[in-house]
């Protein structure tokens, strides 16, 4: 925004070293159809073409270079730097539909009462078959259990912090609070659980909808459900009071599937029973994400997948659980463009606010 007014929705996103992926979500920013006033925030880890990237897409956007900090240190900068009235959280490698922005002012003007929105990330158009069977295991229930409305559609109506993830999340400056320093992952859950207790509402639309870019690899995909296990379980020792069973029944059955044999040899077969339901659960699943791909084959890769999720993310809570990370302080190297403020433009400040 050039003329100075003050934008309804300040996009805020934090990137890595993957130019293409950030350069389609600037692009269907551009496409925008019937959209609100916007502005956009980017905060990069140092990579000198990024800020050439956003920039070619939006000259006026403010791109911040920092040279360490963790994905919550790193929007805290970006929120401080925000003059929307609603601040928007998009992940570089998510695109979206031309009518995103206009469904978020729809939303915000239709509930006042409401401080936070979101809706599902789906896999994109076009992805390999590892990567919808990957979206559609991240979406069933022996999958994800509660928080598979983050993965596909549900519903509208009433939500809270389950139905949420950072790659698509909107919400009204007045109700923010900073982000967690210490989170490698999962800061956003922390948030909005301090967000609950203080009585703000949230609201879930199935077509407040973002399409997130899956792991290519079983490698990768291994490694993002170790970390989100990873995220939670340093959250579960900052904020205890977000736990919820299903958030560490995956880390149980590592635990179980680990212990079994010994339980059947001092407990006999009777000890394996809990195992061969579970077992039978995870192929019931696969057989039903086959049938809705309608690729029979796919039977195979569902089970690898959901047994993949489970003990990666159930080993991943564990580490979060018995290893905390100091704070990390970001390290501003440098802003392109002022942060505006009225008709004042001002330095943003440099240490952000730490969550308590």
């Amino acid at each position: 925004m050039a003329d100075g007014r003050r934008p309804l929705v300040s996009i805020c996103i934090v990137t890595g070293r993957r130019i293409p992926l950030l350069d389609a979500c600037l692009a269907c920013l551009q496409e925008q159809e019937g959209a609100p006033d916007f502005e956009v925030l980017v905060c990069s880890d140092g990579d000198d073409e990024v800020r050439a990237a956003v920039h070619a897409r939006f000259p006026d956007a403010r791109v911040c270079h920092v040279s360490r900090a963790l994905p919550g240190a790193a929007r805290n900068l970006l929120v401080e730097a925000a003059r929307g009235d609603v601040v928007f959280f998009l992940d570089d490698d998510v695109t979206f539909g031309p009518g995103l922005l206009a469904r978020l002012a729809e939303l915000v003007e239709a509930h006042p009462e409401v401080g936070v929105f979101g809706g599902p990330n789906d896999t994109p158009p076009g992805s390999s078959s590892f990567q919808e069977v990957q979206g559609a295991v991240l979406a069933s229930m022996v999958g994800s259990g509660p928080v598979r409305r983050r993965y596909g559609r549900h519903p509208a109506g009433p939500a809270d912090e389950r139905f949420f993830i950072l790659c698509n999340l909107a919400v009204r400056r007045e109700v923010m609070v900073p982000f967690a320093l210490d989170l490698i992952c999962a800061e956003e859950n922390g948030v909005l659980a301090e967000m609950s207790r203080a009585g703000v509402r949230m609201h879930y639309d199935p077509e407040l909808v973002v399409y997130h870019e899956r792991r290519p690899t079983r490698r990768g995909f291994a490694q993002q459900m170790h970390k989100y296990g990873r995220g939670r379980g340093q959250l579960l020792v900052r904020e205890p009071r977000t736990l919820r069973p299903s958030y560490v029944a995956p880390s149980g059955l590592v635990a179980y599937g680990l212990a079994s044999p010994a339980l059947a040899l001092v407990v006999g077969p009777a000890a394996l029973a809990p195992l061969a339901v579970y077992l039978a659960a995870v192929v019931v699943s696969g057989l039903w994400i086959a049938r809705t791909l309608r690729r029979p084959a796919s039977v195979v890769a569902a089970v690898a997948c959901t047994l993949v999720l489970h003990l990666c993310y159930g080993l991943g809570v564990v580490r979060g659980l018995a290893t905390r990370r100091p704070r990390v302080e970001p390290e501003v190297l440098s802003w392109a463009g002022p942060v505006t403020v009225g008709d004042d433009a001002v330095e943003p400040s440099l240490r952000p606010a730490d969550a308590t």
